[in-house]
């Protein structure tokens, strides 16, 4: 059902990918998952049924991509805007965990499905999409996995979007292979910003894409209104309109599984400017989410520990 309301209904642009966890050569559990997918299903579960998240991704005709898309409906996520390629296949990475815990990560995604998304669209139909939306919410590896069209394309449609003022969320996610170089990433990281309602940026990305810089410097060469800095275990820094103010993490003694706490903490915090939250407000609400994420193995916690958590 379609959510009349369009300041009640989010579109997440992105990746969700075939996972491989395990030893390798030995027995291997597969899943899904990525960055944006991630943030879509808990954004989900906080703003409830008359919230409307859609996630607009490609997949392909085959049995992993039927079953990704049955598992998606089961989150709620509304899939109407994922683009179906009969000749291409989702992307695909393993996890490898050695004796000591040290995870590695291998990918095959450079002919996945996403990567082609936009690329029969123009700009004017692309943005007649996104129009229907609200709130739209990517990250950089969501801009990194397209092709050169397909991402101008993308571009260009959210240049017209903000323009009638829709909001853009974007997490600046860096993963230096996906780029062929940083100049080029740099320059559509400051396009995507300066359309940006709000950026949710790691400060990790952020020295590895532009090199070793101060806060103050990151916050003052970021082209967006509202900045929120993700730190891990140290304060959230945020900056709205030159108002600056740190928010403490949340202390966890059970540290289990940190893949998704960027992307929990993204959650919590675009549903707490969504519902109308201060950006000190919900940077706490992203503490939060991303401290009981933590406790858990793997990036999408089981419903029923999730409705214990919420229910705390």
């Amino acid at each position: 059902m379609q959510i009349q309301n369009k300041d009640r209904r989010v579109g997440v642009i992105g990746e969700c990918m075939v996972e491989l966890q395990g030893t390798m050569f030995s027995t291997l559990k597969q899943s899904f998952g990525g960055d944006t997918f991630n943030t879509a299903v808990y954004l989900k579960r906080l703003l409830g049924s008359s919230y409307q998240i859609s996630y607009l991704t490609g997949l392909g005709l085959d049995p992993l991509s039927e079953y990704m898309l049955e598992q998606w409906r089961e989150e709620c996520i509304d899939t109407r805007y994922v683009a179906r390629i009969d000749d291409k296949l989702p992307g695909l990475y393993q996890i490898s965990v050695a004796e000591n815990g040290e995870r590695t990560f291998q990918y095959w995604r450079n002919d996945a499905a996403a990567k082609y998304i936009f690329d029969e669209e123009s700009v004017d139909s692309l943005e007649e999409i996104l129009s229907q939306f609200g709130w739209l919410y990517l990250s950089g590896i969501s801009l990194a996995i397209l092709t050169e069209k397909g991402r101008e394309t993308l571009l260009s449609a959210l240049e017209i979007y903000t323009t009638k003022g829709g909001k853009l969320f974007f997490d600046n996610n860096y993963r230096p292979i996906l780029w062929p170089d940083k100049e080029v990433c740099q320059s559509v990281y400051m396009r995507v910003l300066a359309l940006s309602h709000i950026a949710l940026l790691t400060e990790e990305d952020e020295h590895l894409l532009w090199g070793e810089s101060s806060i103050d410097h990151i916050f003052d060469s970021t082209p967006t209104n509202e900045i929120a800095i993700k730190r891990g275990s140290k304060p959230c820094l945020i900056n709205e309109k030159g108002m600056r103010v740190a928010v403490p993490a949340q202390p966890v003694s059970n540290i289990v599984d940190t893949t998704a706490a960027g992307d929990s903490f993204a959650a919590g915090y675009c549903c707490g400017r969504i519902i109308g939250l201060s950006p000190e407000e919900s940077a706490e609400k992203g503490h939060v989410v991303a401290a009981r994420v933590i406790q858990f193995p793997g990036a999408i916690i089981a419903k029923e520990s999730w409705e214990k958590l919420v229910s705390q």
